[in-house]
């Protein structure tokens, strides 16, 4: 068999070169969109946030200035002392992701909360219209600071009561020491004994109230514990090291969908450039190829997400041939709608893409879009790619059930491609 595919690509530097770019764009879309996701959560370091300490001390407390060092010390998050104009300007210039303002009372307020129990409320800003993701990344990373300062008020809280508790006891004690000196000094006589005898009697009362509450002290543990006495404890069934791994799936599947339509607009996989015995070797010819080009191009999105952004699957072998699969199922759907329908086919399947990445439930859990999306979102080629590649990248287990479906697919829609090239056996052959 003469394999006529090949040697007009070679006698046309101009294709080999197109498709050469055709090539690196999955290894592109992929590597490029999972480069910018892979770890948002653990570079919140990088987000410039300002805290506006306006508090003003008391005798016993700064709270605001404890809390200002803590938080431009902290290596978690990137806070910086400012005063409020700036910081509030460059927050509308986008220069600032976050402004944290400690009132003015804050010490006083807290140094009062045994006695005047009342809620400091601090305020931050965030502005969603230059980030909103940023905000929502920053608002997450409050509520974590807001349990820690909570706690740490009421340690110090706990603290304080516990100090007052042990100087109650040792005055207990002192009093009760001094009550016995004055009765010892006073009695004589039998009546007095008696009376000794009652004073005796609350005295040792006194004393082991007084060493009662001496020895309440308690550890820095145990106060922590009586500051957050619940914690919740989550346990993942299954985990991933970072955003990335968890996109990687998604990503992977929409870059292997756009592959196919760019090199079905580009490359017409209809035309003839030899001379065939039959409908069938001209058919084998063009897709032999062209099945090859696509295994290469996800070939090279797989060491792409593996080598460039360090992708570690669960079961790489697996992932890779899943990738090979998936790319032959969206390749012979793609084809299918192009041969047939000509540039409106490929125009039919970019839309049907769009339509996938939002039935696909990559970004958000489906459980959170409208009914639509929920009814056809299992019945989706994208959908059943990005199942398998969940399993073979983080959840394990068998994808012989997605394989059978992705063969089907690939048997099912290469048939109609072989079908039109039965309808046009009879075109003319092009140069």
């Amino acid at each position: 068999m003469n394999f006529h595919e090949w040697t007009y690509i070679k006698q046309h530097p101009t294709v080999w070169r197109i498709l050469l770019g055709i090539l690196v764009i999955p290894l592109a879309y992929a590597a490029i969109l999972l480069a910018s996701v892979w770890n948002p959560y653990g570079e919140l370091h990088r987000l410039p946030m300002a805290v506006v300490d306006q508090d003003r001390a008391t005798a016993t407390m700064h709270w605001g200035q404890t809390v200002t060092r803590q938080l431009t010390r902290s290596k978690s998050l990137q806070f910086h002392r400012m005063a409020a104009r700036q910081a509030h300007r460059e927050l509308r210039a986008g220069k600032l992701y976050l402004v944290l303002t400690i009132p003015r009372q804050s010490s006083s307020q807290l140094s009062r909360l045994a006695s005047h129990p009342e809620t400091l409320r601090l305020t931050y800003q965030t502005d969603a219209g230059q980030s909103a993701v940023a905000a929502k990344m920053t608002s997450t990373a409050m509520q974590k600071l807001q349990a820690t300062l909570n706690q740490t008020v009421i340690q110090a809280e706990l603290v304080a009561i516990q100090q007052q508790t042990v100087q109650s006891g040792r005055r207990l004690v002192a009093t009760a020491g001094q009550l016995q000196q004055v009765v010892r000094a006073s009695a004589a006589g039998a009546p007095a004994a008696l009376t000794n005898e009652t004073n005796e009697a609350i005295i040792q009362g006194l004393t082991h109230s007084g060493q009662r509450l001496t020895q309440q002290s308690k550890r820095p543990y145990q106060l922590r514990a009586l500051a957050a006495p619940i914690r919740l404890v989550q346990h993942n069934v299954t985990s991933v090291v970072n955003n990335g791994t968890g996109m990687a799936p998604y990503f992977m599947a929409i870059s292997l969908f756009v592959g196919c339509i760019t090199l079905n607009i580009i490359y017409d996989a209809g035309k003839r450039h030899g001379k065939y015995r039959n409908f069938a070797l001209a058919w084998l010819d063009k897709m032999g190829m062209l099945w090859a080009f696509v295994m290469l191009a996800a070939s090279a999105m797989w060491l792409g997400v593996r080598d460039i952004n360090g992708l570690r699957p669960l079961q790489p072998g697996k992932t890779y041939l899943l990738s090979l699969l998936i790319v032959l199922a969206f390749f012979s759907l793609v084809t299918f709608f192009r041969l047939w329908l000509g540039l409106t086919g490929a125009w039919l399947m970019l839309i049907f893409m769009i339509f996938q990445i939002g039935c696909s439930g990559g970004t958000y859990p489906i459980a959170l879009t409208n009914p639509l999306y929920r009814t056809v979102h299992p019945y989706l080629p994208m959908t059943i790619a990005m199942s398998g590649l969940r399993h073979t990248i983080s959840l394990g287990g068998s994808i012989a059930g997605i394989c059978w479906i992705l063969v089907g697919i690939v048997v099912v829609f290469s048939l109609g491609t072989l079908a039109f090239f039965y309808d046009h056996r009879n075109d003319a052959v092009t140069a």
